[in-house]
């Protein structure tokens, strides 16, 4: 898997089975896409409209279309795929449905998008859910990210240590890390997050870590030295932040989102020092 582009969460939701407006039929065909490059030997596949937000999906089964349990979506962009496991539940006669959610690589929320796969007949029929009926050959936006680039960061009240911390009238940069003690990416950006508060320990600079399982954090910092200053978080920050870690964000003294992104690397500080340095006064 190459990137994960968007938050993947399938889940079957009320469906009316006499519905069959606007759906667009497709065959599975024997292999795989040209730009899958995997030796699965059974696999049957077919592909869809990714509109303005993917090249193409691909719709892949690796046991020759024998069950429903071995299907995959595999969304293609500009920079790499997404393996993605499918959950479907008994719609009709060896017909098994699925409703996708998806965001884009903005974390914007997208028409969920319905999927009927017919086992015997190997066809699949999908359509992109939308008010308007004109839009259901290819996915729109829904709901925008409200956390994006350039929006205001919400006044939020931390739980630390040492007392409730918060942004609220604040004139310094801020740099928040979500995150959780059992994450692995989390921990490998650790080192450089480290080094960031020691270089610019004299600047107007907040490093705030939100940390999701709070729990743990005692027992965290006897073996791994992470010199953020700790607030805990809760459902309200999970709600917030999204469950998936970590994520990096910085504010500006006026509380504008300079940066916001979900995943982490040895190499995060890198990204983080180039907002900062353009930001500081």
């Amino acid at each position: 898997m190459q990137k994960i582009m968007f938050l993947l969460l399938v889940s079957t939701l009320v469906f009316c089975q006499n519905s069959k407006e606007n759906f667009i039929s497709s065959n599975f065909e024997k292999g795989l896409p040209k730009d899958i490059n995997f030796k699965w030997k059974n696999a049957f596949f077919t592909s869809i409209n990714g509109g303005d937000f993917f090249k193409t999906i691909h719709i892949i089964s690796r046991d020759s279309l024998k069950t429903s349990n071995n299907l995959v979506f595999v969304p293609v962009d500009k920079i790499g795929f997404s393996l993605n496991r499918i959950m479907f539940e008994k719609h009709k006669e060896n017909q098994f449905l699925s409703i996708i959610n998806l965001k884009n690589d903005s974390e914007d929320d997208l028409s969920p998008l319905t999927l009927i796969i017919n086992l015997d007949e190997r066809t699949l029929q999908h359509r992109w859910e939308s008010q308007n009926k004109n839009e259901y050959k290819s996915p729109s936006i829904v709901k925008e990210y409200p956390l994006k680039v350039g929006k205001t960061f919400p006044t939020i009240k931390l739980e630390t240590k040492n007392g409730v911390w918060t942004n609220d009238n604040s004139d310094k940069i801020t740099v928040i890390n979500w995150w959780a003690t059992s994450c692995l990416p989390c921990i490998d950006e650790i080192p450089g997050l480290n080094a960031l508060v020691e270089k610019y320990k004299a600047e107007s600079i907040e490093f705030i870590s939100i940390v999701w399982d709070g729990n743990n954090l005692s027992n965290f910092l006897l073996k791994h030295k992470f010199n953020y200053l700790h607030g805990f978080g809760n459902k309200y920050f999970t709600s917030l932040l999204g469950d998936s870690f970590p994520r990096n964000i910085i504010i500006d003294s006026n509380g504008t989102i300079l940066y916001n992104k979900l995943g982490g690397s040895k190499n995060t500080s890198i990204e983080l020092e180039k907002i900062i340095m353009e930001h500081l006064k």
